[in-house]
């Protein structure tokens, strides 16, 4: 089942909140620890070791004044002994309430052992001195040895503990960033996912948009993407197939109305030409004048007629070719003659140029001589009068496959043609939106005819232009292999 598009926000989102939430609760978890450990080192052991500092100091000043009263025997020495006692067991009552290793338990325990027969051997050693020494050696400084081994081992339990939190803070800052580096990768492997997932099938309905306003109307099949965009996709095709089925009867209607009007406009031009001939009699001048209005005028609606209907055919695949290995340039000659009286009334010189030899081609001359008749009379149409236009064909290799072809332009002195309108002139019924084209008449057809015959013979057309400064129509027609044809002389100038 596809996902909808809220539901893949939601789980991303969610996937991307719990990963954010797991390396908060680990980095909360290591910080607790930290904390801990540091609230045991301010509380216990600093603590600890300044009161078996404290110790230490108060037994050194009891083993000086203890000289001090063995020396002279007086009895202010021996007043501070009695002050000592107390904060001596006072401080070491402190140490072994804090002291937590089994070492330190049993040191603390033989310190108050040896404090305790310190001063029961300080009052014989006043009577014998003698044996002063021993005593001293034995308990002043058995007891010394012991509280500086507790503080040497609390020191060490600091080191150890300081040692340990620099090690779990490296570590847990490692596990950290690792989590974090993984975090994000797989925050920005979700979110390109997500928008692949959306930016993917939304391109292609964007180019399937495209298509159908190329005139294109098939319908997507096997579409894979959210159920609000496979919603959207089904609703193009229904729009799609709808517009399908009106293009369809519009061509049918345009056809249909088309071949309708065919015979009565022949009626017309047959009637009008039979009139011209004065078959039934003398005209006047201005009889005649009338009737060369309407001749002129049918001859153009029957043209635009057979423009439709030829279109329709192609839209349909139904056009017919007559493909005949044909001479391109006598089909050149022959369009630029059809057009030459045309060109000379508005003064326009219209040149060709043919290089020796160009081969002989595999196509349908009438077809191909329309195409020609297309071009060059839109070049004469546009080009404004006293310009010039230009018909020359040269011997090429089509483009990415090396088939051997032949190119011919028809090139114009007229306004050219707008940027934003290049890739739209051989659509259908395109009227040019540039000043120059806005009081000259047509279906917009002829282009479109033209690419169509054009494609069909396997061909490519195409345009080059800058505003303000002609137009260049080309189309390339595939020639047969240099076995298959001959080559004929021709002039290069007619």
């Amino acid at each position: 089942m596809r996902l909808t598009i809220f539901s893949r926000v939601i789980l991303a989102q969610s996937a991307v909140i719990g990963l954010v939430l797991l390396v908060s609760v680990y980095a909360l978890d290591r910080f607790n620890w930290l904390t801990r450990l540091h609230t045991d080192l301010l509380t216990i052991d600093t603590a600890c070791l300044n009161e078996e500092k404290r110790l230490l100091k108060i037994f050194l000043a009891e083993m000086r004044n203890a000289e001090k009263y063995l020396v002279s025997s007086d009895k202010v020495y021996y007043a501070p002994l009695d002050r000592s006692i107390n904060d001596f067991s006072d401080s070491l009552a402190k140490v072994a309430m804090l002291v937590e290793s089994p070492r330190e338990k049993n040191l603390v325990e033989e310190i108050g052992r040896l404090h305790m027969r310190y001063y029961p051997e300080l009052s014989l050693a006043v009577s014998k001195k003698a044996v002063w020494e021993g005593v001293r050696a034995e308990l002043g400084d058995g007891t010394l040895e012991r509280i500086n081994e507790l503080i040497r081992l609390r020191e060490q339990g600091i080191r150890e503990k300081m040692a340990a939190a620099c090690e779990y803070t490296a570590s847990a800052a490692r596990t950290i960033g690792y989590m974090t580096m993984g975090g994000v990768v797989a925050a920005f492997l979700l979110a390109f996912l997500h928008a692949r997932g959306l930016s993917v099938p939304l391109r292609r309905i964007v180019g399937e948009m495209q298509r159908v306003g190329r005139g294109e109307f098939a319908q997507t099949r096997d579409f894979r993407a959210a159920r609000e965009v496979r919603d959207l996709v089904d609703a193009f095709n229904r729009m799609a197939e709808e517009l399908a089925e009106l293009d369809r009867l519009k061509s049918d209607f345009t056809a249909h109305v088309s071949h309708e009007l065919r015979t009565p406009l022949t009626a017309i031009r047959e009637g009008t030409a039979l009139l011209l001939e004065e078959v039934s009699g003398p005209l006047t001048e201005s009889q005649r004048e009338i009737l060369g209005i309407v001749h002129g005028q049918s001859e153009q609606l029957f043209q635009c007629i057979s423009s439709i209907l030829d279109f329709s055919k192609m839209q349909a695949a139904m056009m017919e070719y007559e493909f005949t290995m044909s001479d391109p340039a006598a089909v050149i000659r022959r369009s630029v003659e059809n057009v030459q009286l045309i060109a000379r009334k508005k003064g326009i010189n219209l040149r060709s140029n043919l290089p020796e030899p160009l081969p002989l081609a595999f196509f349908d001359e009438r077809r191909m001589e329309q195409v020609l008749d297309n071009l060059l009379s839109n070049a004469l149409k546009f080009t404004p009068d006293g310009g010039a236009v230009w018909v020359s064909a040269s011997l090429k290799e089509m483009e990415g496959t090396g088939i051997p072809c032949v190119e011919v332009k028809v090139a114009d002195t007229g306004p050219g043609i707008p940027e934003c309108d290049i890739d739209k002139v051989f659509n259908q019924f395109y009227q040019s939106s540039g000043s120059a084209g806005k009081n000259h008449q047509g279906t917009g057809l002829g282009l479109a005819i033209a690419r169509h015959i054009v494609e069909a013979h396997g061909g490519t057309i195409r345009v080059d232009s800058v505003h303000g400064m002609g137009a260049t129509f080309a189309f390339t027609l595939p020639v047969k292999p240099a076995g298959d044809s001959h080559h004929a002389a021709r002039p290069k100038e007619t």
